[in-house]
């Protein structure tokens, strides 16, 4: 076994061991890269932050998806990561880097702006940014996730309008 792949194995055993039985970050059967994985790793990190932040932000921004399962797509050099973000209460309570089975909306970021984001001392103000620039899109995957995510948008776009 190669020096990078030991390592890999022992941050997944150690992914593994740090979570909870029900739910938290799966990593079962994942074909990740280094950097995939310490991006997981820092993503999870950030959801106790996310989770704090929640109560904060505006309810047609969370409640939409408060009880639903989310894909995002974080696009970099090593390939395409699919993570799925299962959310409950408006709060995230589980990550899986194969991605969630019938999500309600796609989200889809280049890894500089999904790091951005979990930096920023005002990460609504930096994915709406984002999304503005183009740098990160929201997509609904089915009838009611489209609703929702034109609900989102106009919600975006009515706080452009009025300088928020």
């Amino acid at each position: 076994m190669t020096p990078p792949l030991r390592a890999l194995l022992a941050l997944l055993l150690a992914a593994l061991a740090l979570v909870p039985a029900a739910g938290g970050l799966v990593v079962d059967n994942a074909d990740l890269t280094p950097a995939q994985v310490e991006l997981l790793f820092a993503m999870r990190e950030y959801t106790l932050t996310y989770n704090e932040y929640a109560d904060r932000l505006p309810g047609w921004v969370t409640g939409p998806f408060e009880d639903e399962k989310v894909n995002l797509y974080v696009m970099s050099s090593d390939g395409v990561l699919v993570i799925g973000i299962t959310f409950h209460d408006r709060k995230i309570i589980q990550f899986d880097a194969k991605g969630c089975p019938d999500p309600i909306v796609t989200v889809t970021a280049d890894s500089t702006t999904v790091e951005e984001v979990m930096v920023s001392e005002r990460p609504f103000d930096t994915f709406r940014a984002a999304m503005r620039n183009g740098t990160a899109t929201i997509e609904g995957n089915n009838l009611l996730g489209v609703l929702r995510v034109g609900m989102v948008r106009f919600g975006l776009w009515a706080m452009d309008v009025i300088g928020l």
